[in-house]
């Protein structure tokens, strides 16, 4: 690629990055007087509130479609900078992939089993996010120098295993011990994992350029963005022959759903490099976030609702968003921000006269398969006592072999097919105020790969009435799911297991208002970072999106897609912003 160095190149390029820069400094801000109080509900109630149209705000400023982390984040950024916002949940819980449920005593968490980014330590980026956010309602429990135990076995492969460790410097070691012929690929691996791992601020800057300046920027920025376009197969194959050591280090996969010949690189570097310091857990559970993040949102005056399932958008005439309509109660507001997924907004909520404005995006994912997730995820929550257990902090990731893309197309065979991927996690050994609950309770989650294709002739059907078909299946996999549980954990005896239930994507569609069981939102693909479909603007004027379809998926993946559209929204936040991303 020919590199451009001429003057005018250069001043053309920098006015181009600095347009939106210049449009959120120099753009005037109305000073406004912003009241907090004290909000007398208890945690647990303030996340159960039903929707009512009584309990609607008056004077509403913005509306938020879904209370996952992305909807939360968003509302309790515009609440605090004045804005009196309500949040809208179709479940009977805020929290999205945050919310815990509670079955014959045993506690489990939903969506979040680890998250990295240094969190004991409130000077870095991560932590003073969830510090502003929550008004440093969150504490964070550190999980041990072992992030994730890696373990291959099956028909083709002998049992195989390695731990994933915090320090990069010991896990570099650990391989390079273990490939001794690899030393090269390893450090120019690490090397790569931290330039690509930069990406993400130009994706930043992406979404504050105007619609008809994004494919500017990104010429611009193409060399900073090249392993935003590039396949993690194509920069491992560059690296090694050596099909073990390819696995290990695209082995977070999982993560995103996205095997490494369509995954971007980019998130690949990501996952490596947000473990380093460790993997943290939020004291109390995952809803503790939920619970804080929905405090502080009422304390500014706003209102989180669930119960509350939006069927359509209000758009006036012209084409503006102007509210939304909730069990047949007409809510009005003049911003709209739609937290639940790029795909749902534009299918399902733009009423029918003005879905011209959106057919493009539309047409766009329906054809485009780079943008659809392949993946699903199945869930088994095991509940079982004992006093003298001792569980690990760590997860186990197991596969087939370490070729993750035949793992993934043998999976794609049919519902008895072997897994591509397992995922097992204790969230009561994470947190350390889980045993005070739960005496003598030990819950895990073992997680399994599925296709939406293997479950979907059971999706007309009532959730826990979907037929004896359907339950045989999910007895299937869930036997499965147990047998692989307990031979990873032979002490934990089979008959101290007290409770088991599976969820599938049918039930990630029902409760968490999931789109064909994709979990992870858009395809984690080049295509899908080429595509402005996450766009947190969109066509409909004042309909914004926010959440994992803006960034990235995961918990802060879909956390900073709720400050980018923030700050989209709100210029003064932006400058905010700055600050909390920059280590103290």
């Amino acid at each position: 690629m020919k590199i451009i160095t001429s003057p005018e190149s250069i001043y053309i390029g920098l006015f181009l990055a600095s347009l939106p820069l210049l449009y959120y400094f120099l753009k005037p801000s109305k000073k406004k007087t912003i009241v907090c109080v004290p909000v007398e509900f208890t945690d647990e109630e303030l996340i159960k509130q039903g929707f009512t149209a009584k309990r609607v705000p008056d004077h509403i400023d913005v509306v938020v479609i879904g209370s996952g982390i992305g909807g939360l984040t968003v509302a309790s950024v515009l609440a605090q900078e004045g804005k009196k916002v309500l949040v809208l949940e179709q479940h009977d819980v805020a929290g999205g992939n945050l919310h815990t449920f509670e079955e014959k005593g045993y506690e489990f968490d939903t969506g979040l089993h680890y998250i990295g980014g240094n969190l004991d330590d409130k000077k870095r980026p991560s932590r003073k996010i969830f510090d502003y956010l929550s008004n440093d309602g969150i504490e964070w429990q550190r999980l041990g120098d072992i992030v994730d135990l890696l373990v291959a076995e099956g028909p083709n492969q002998a049992r195989d295993n390695i731990a994933i460790e915090s320090s990069q410097r010991a896990l570099c070691d650990a391989l390079k011990k273990r490939f001794p012929d690899e030393h090269g690929a390893i450090d120019s691996f690490f090397k790569i994992a931290k330039e690509a791992n930069g990406t993400f601020q130009f994706i930043f800057g992406l979404q504050f350029v105007p619609q008809w300046l994004r494919g500017a920027y990104r010429w611009w920025f193409s060399k900073r963005l090249r392993y935003l376009k590039t396949t993690t197969t194509e920069v491992l194959d560059k690296l090694t022959t050596n099909q073990a050591l390819k696995g290990i280090m695209s082995y977070a996969w999982g993560d995103f759903g996205e095997p490494p010949s369509r995954s971007t690189f980019m998130l690949t570097a990501a996952l490596i490099n947000h473990y380093r310091g460790g993997a943290y857990y939020p004291i109390g559970g995952p809803s503790v976030i939920a619970k804080k993040l929905t405090r502080v949102i009422e304390s500014y005056g706003g209102k989180v609702l669930v119960r509350a399932p939006v069927s359509s958008l209000l758009v006036s005439p012209d084409g503006a968003a102007m509210g939304v309509v909730v069990k047949d109660v007409e809510v009005y507001a003049p911003i709209v921000v739609s937290a639940v997924g790029a795909p749902t907004t534009y299918k399902k909520l733009i009423p029918e006269p003005h879905r011209f404005r959106v057919q493009h995006y539309v047409n766009e994912f329906d054809s485009t398969s780079q943008l659809q997730s392949q993946c699903s995820l199945m869930s088994l929550f095991i509940g079982f006592e004992g006093s003298d257990i001792e569980l690990p902090q760590y997860n186990v990731w197991k596969y087939p072999s370490w070729n993750h893309d035949a793992n993934f197309a043998a999976n794609q065979n049919g519902p008895d097919a072997p897994f591509c991927a397992v995922f097992m996690s204790f969230p009561s050994a994470k947190d350390p105020t889980y045993a005070a609950r739960h005496p003598n309770r030990h819950v895990a989650i073992v997680i399994g790969s599925c296709f939406y294709k293997d479950v979907e002739a059971y999706k007309d059907g009532r959730v826990k009435h979907r037929g004896a078909e359907y339950e045989a299946l999910k007895a299937k996999w869930q036997e499965r799911l147990l047998g692989e549980f307990l031979k990873e954990f032979p002490s934990i005896n089979k008959s101290s297991i007290k409770f088991t239930e599976l969820g599938t994507a049918l039930t990630n569609d029902y409760y968490l208002g999931n789109y064909k069981g994709a979990i992870y939102g858009l395809g984690h693909t080049p295509e899908r970072f080429q595509s402005d479909i996450g766009s947190p603007r969109t066509p409909i004027k004042n309909l914004y999106l926010s959440g994992q379809d803006v960034m990235s998926c995961g918990i802060v993946g879909a956390m900073f897609g709720g400050l980018t559209t923030a700050a989209v929204i709100s210029p003064s936040f932006f400058k905010r912003l700055g600050g909390l991303m920059r280590p103290s």
